[in-house]
């Protein structure tokens, strides 16, 4: 039996890509709206009624994402990890979604006037390169890791039919 391989399989690839991907697509639209797209108030300019909704979104899909990412740690991660491959990458990969997981949290919960300024800063800015760090991480662990060693589905193995006729009802009536 070969070395499990630390890739992920075609779905599971596709799942976490796409957690990660709706997950960035609402906080970049959140921004959007936050900053581009502010409404004409009785007071003067006040955040768009859909800017609420992209909040919740992301925050839904950052839960997605955790699971994610929870799936990566089981296999993924730790045979990276005791072989020591694309470490330079999947390390600062791993912290950088930490940050963005503890930043966020911050901003739900520890939020203020104080760290208004700075918080949501570093947590979008964060957030802004993450595709692009994962798309060096994918990219570094591909060169490293040759096309033939992806694990396929193993062949069935053939059996033995038996020799015995198979008897259906024309056969039955047909005999004597």
């Amino acid at each position: 039996m070969s070395a499990p391989v630390i890739r992920l399989g075609s779905r599971h690839k596709r799942l976490v890509y796409a957690a990660f991907a709706l997950l960035w697509a609402s906080g970049a639209l959140w921004l959007l709206f936050h900053y581009f797209f502010r409404v004409d108030g009785d007071f003067g300019p006040a955040a768009h009624p859909l800017e609420a909704w992209w909040l919740r979104l992301h925050g839904l899909l950052a839960m997605l994402a955790l699971v994610a990412l929870g799936s990566l740690a089981t296999h993924h991660m730790r045979l990276a990890w005791t072989r020591s491959k694309n470490l330079r990458t999947g390390l600062p990969m791993l912290a950088l979604t930490a940050w963005l997981a503890v930043t966020g949290y911050a901003l739900y919960y520890f939020s203020s006037d104080d760290n208004a300024t700075w918080l949501p800063l570093v947590h979008w800015i964060a957030g802004l390169a993450l595709p692009a760090w994962l798309s060096i991480h994918v990219l570094a662990g591909r060169q490293r890791t040759p096309r033939a060693t992806i694990r396929t589905r193993p062949t069935p193995a053939l059996r033995a039919v038996d020799a015995a006729p198979v008897h259906t009802r024309a056969s039955r009536k047909a005999s004597p």
